[in-house]
């Protein structure tokens, strides 16, 4: 043995200029246990250079409980708790050796390293080169990016960044310590290739594994490396079956084109029709993002038993999305989702409606494509768009649906313009066309409008606490209606409303709850507005006067309809709160009016002089219990008119939750006018739950959607059986019924279908 400095001057002399670093670092990192046994080291002479050693990396730093120089064989040895950092990798160990001559590094007993990216590799026994890039191991185990641990008998690496696995094993489930029992799944192989530039491993043999039990062989197979996000190859199918489709394969391949964009390429195979195609394209810029996505086909139509008829033609859909700043203030974006035919997402059983893509947002009836521009800060709103419509109803006329060229809303509030108010500047337009005009559907209509409106309002707290707000409106709307074909007509109108609302909240301090009381009362009157049958109710359809516009000043949505005369509006909010933190809210009142207005609908609650009752109530009884529900009663009988209900409980092992909805049928004819939503879930052995989920129509007794399934769920896995029966009619495509499994393994994928 020699002393630590000795040996740092002589190995400074023979290293490498990368491990010359190491070796004069050598005397100043020994760890106080090993030059407690040394006299202090001589002064170490700066690293051996060559020319280019500036463009060669950080030095190397070690410490260890001991050093040991071999000047006859060239090497270098490290005992006793050795760690050694290099470039952000670190190698611990109970001893290393380093070989001056061959460069490499020799590392046994309970070795460890830990890579730039913080996956970490244990081993037996480990040989690297000077860097610290594995060559060869035995008894490997590693830790991949956090969510994955693979283990092999041996490691021999390649070349730059790939390595072959012998007698490898990978799972993401948590392993237990005493190895008693089995991780929930494990792919075994005898062979696998991993990849450090591509991120992915590949196998050869592999086997996998439910709870030590085979159950699936793959003679090859391959998945990212759990420590990347994002890699080219093929995603785990879609398999199924269904009653119109037949049985189906999905196979979708996921191409990684760059850190800012991807493509999803899918061909999903038939039993009974023709193949689909799908194709998603996103894409990230530095100032926003887009993503579309669309499917397409060749094929007739056909029936839900799987008979094809009519014309056989290319049928698809296309749905998408993007989002850009221009400036602080401005942003655009886009939103299209458009299909073939009516009932080409519900024959292939496709998604795609009800996703936000703007400022409008489709259902599954109705499609909605958009360009729009929005600007907002503080005190402004501004908002441009261009709005087209699909509907989807076999009831549904698509030509009697507008194209919106454009809608435009302009906003600006002003703070303290008379006696410390807040006046709020609207201008609103919208210019529509159409194939069928409503008015006189005999020929296309092209119809626009123009609103101006000033709004100002104060609060003023008077007296023992009464909340007092005055407002008024000035407001001056302008159209230009196509009457005949190519004749348009001008209707212009000033509407005006002056008006207080007052409140007088009273609380009460209890010892278990606190209660506040708030009387609510709102008075005002507006100016007349003729009857006028050029005027078509365009953005008032479906409006019902609720709980939420009880208090408004204009009871009439948007622009199109206008409440004209006195109104009074009063009712009363309510609220508990418990010390425990249970809590309770309530609000309950009517509308008063001085006239009938024939304008508004009997669905829309103001057709009469005086409203039906409206209100909402809300409880959080804790212990997951909670109830709300908003109700609309007849003013005569107090019958329902409209019930939105909806419970939700959880009690031991069983948990759900219930949603009945119930409605007058002058305000939506033709659909279900009761209806229960209900879903039910229970806790079964470690892992497994059941469910229950029903739609039912109560007018028909018939269940629109009804699923019954057995889930499992842990750390690294799911698993779901599902039936699922629906008994609705659309088109050709009647009640229907299937069997979904789905598999999720944690860094595989998921595997299902329907």
């Amino acid at each position: 043995m020699v002393r630590s400095g000795d040996m740092a001057d002589r190995a400074a002399e023979r290293a490498p200029y990368r491990w010359a670093a190491l070796a004069a670092a050598v005397a100043v990192s020994v760890s106080p246990k090993a030059l407690a046994q040394t006299p202090p080291p001589s002064p170490t002479p700066p690293p051996a250079t060559t020319p280019n050693s500036a463009t060669q990396g950080l030095p190397v730093l070690l410490e260890a409980d001991q050093l040991i120089d071999d000047d006859a064989n060239k090497t270098i040895t490290a005992q006793g708790d050795v760690e050694i950092r290099y470039e952000g990798r670190t190698m611990r160990a109970d001893t290393v050796v380093y070989n001056l001559n061959a460069g490499t590094v020799h590392a046994t007993g309970d070795v460890e390293i830990v890579a730039e990216d913080g996956s970490t590799t244990y081993a037996d026994e480990i040989e690297t080169d000077d860097k610290l890039n594995i060559g060869v191991a035995t008894e490997v185990r590693a830790r991949l990016g956090g969510s994955g641990t693979l283990a092999a008998r041996a490691v021999l690496r390649h070349g730059p960044g790939q390595s072959e696995l012998r007698n490898v094993i990978y799972t993401s489930c948590p392993i237990c310590e005493g190895g008693n029992r089995p991780p929930t799944w494990s792919l075994r192989a005898r062979r696998a290739i991993q990849d450090r530039n591509a991120h992915t491993i590949l196998y050869s043999g592999a086997v996998l594994d439910v709870a030590g039990v085979p159950i699936l062989y793959l003679p090859f197979f391959g998945n990212p490396d759990p420590s990347v996000g994002r890699a080219s190859g093929l995603l785990t199918p879609e398999i199924g079956r269904t009653s119109y489709l037949g049985a189906f394969f999905d196979q979708p391949y996921y191409w990684a084109i760059s850190p800012y964009s991807d493509l999803t390429a899918s061909l999903r195979l038939h039993q009974n029709v023709n193949p689909i195609l799908g194709l998603e394209f996103r894409k990230r810029f530095f100032s926003g993002q887009f993503d579309i996505a669309t499917t397409v086909t060749q094929e007739q139509l056909f029936d839900t038993d799987g008979h094809t008829f009519g014309e056989d033609r290319v049928r698809g859909g296309v749905f998408g999305k993007g989002l850009f700043r221009l400036t602080d203030y401005w942003q655009w974006g886009f939103g299209v989702e458009r299909t073939y035919d009516d009932f080409y997402l519900r024959r292939y059983n496709l998604t795609g409606p009800g996703e936000n893509r703007g400022p409008y947002i489709g259902t599954r009836t109705r499609l909605i494509s958009q360009l729009y521009a929005i600007g907002q800060d503080d005190h402004s709103y501004s908002q441009i768009s261009f709005v087209s419509f699909q509907g989807l109803r076999s009831t549904e006329t698509s030509d009697l649906l507008p194209a919106i060229l454009p809608a435009v809303d302009l906003e600006q509030v002003l703070y303290d313009p008379l006696v410390h108010g807040q006046a709020r500047l609207q201008v609103n337009g919208v210019a529509l066309t159409r194939n069928d005009n409503p008015a006189t559907p005999t020929f296309e209509g092209n119809d626009g409008r123009l609103t101006g409106s000033v709004t100002w309002q104060k609060d003023w707290v008077v007296g023992p606490g009464v909340v007092v707000s005055p407002f008024a409106q000035a407001r001056g709307d302008y159209y230009q209606i196509e009457t005949s074909s190519g004749h348009y007509e001008s209707v212009s109108r000033g509407l005006g409303l002056a008006g207080v609302q007052a409140s007088w909240p009273f609380m009460r301090p209890g010892e278990s709850f606190d209660l506040i009381v708030e009387p609510v009362v709102m008075a005002a009157y507006a100016s007349q507005a003729a009857a006028d049958p050029r005027i078509v109710n365009e953005d008032g359809l479906g409006f019902q006067l609720d709980d939420s516009d009880l208090f408004r000043p204009n009871g009439a949505p948007n622009y199109d309809l206008w409440e004209p005369g006195g109104r009074v509006s009063a009712g009363v909010r309510m609220t508990a709160r418990a010390n425990s933190g249970q809590s309770a809210s309530l609000i309950f009142g009517r509308r008063w009016r001085d006239q009938v207005a024939p304008q508004f609908p009997e669905s829309s609650n103001l057709h009469e002089q005086a409203s039906n009752w409206v209100g909402a109530v809300q409880a959080d009884l804790g212990h997951n219990l909670g109830v709300d529900a908003r109700f609309i009663l007849d003013d005569r009988n107090l019958n329902i008119d409209r019930l939105d209900l909806g419970v939700r409980a959880s009690v031991g092992l069983f948990s759900g939750s219930a949603r009945y909805f119930s409605i007058n049928d002058t305000f939506s004819p033709g659909d279900p006018q009761h209806e229960l939503d209900a879903n039910v879930s229970v806790q079964l052995a470690r892992g497994w739950r059941a469910q229950f989920g029903v739609v039912r129509d109560l007018d028909s007794d018939t269940n629109l959607r009804q699923e019954i399934s057995a889930i499992y769920e842990d750390d690294c896995t799911f698993l779901e059986i599902a039936y699922t029966r629906s008994e609705t009619q659309a088109g050709t495509i009647g009640p229907s019924e299937g069997v979904q499994i789905r598999v999720g393994l944690r860094s595989l994928g998921v595997i299902g279908g329907s």
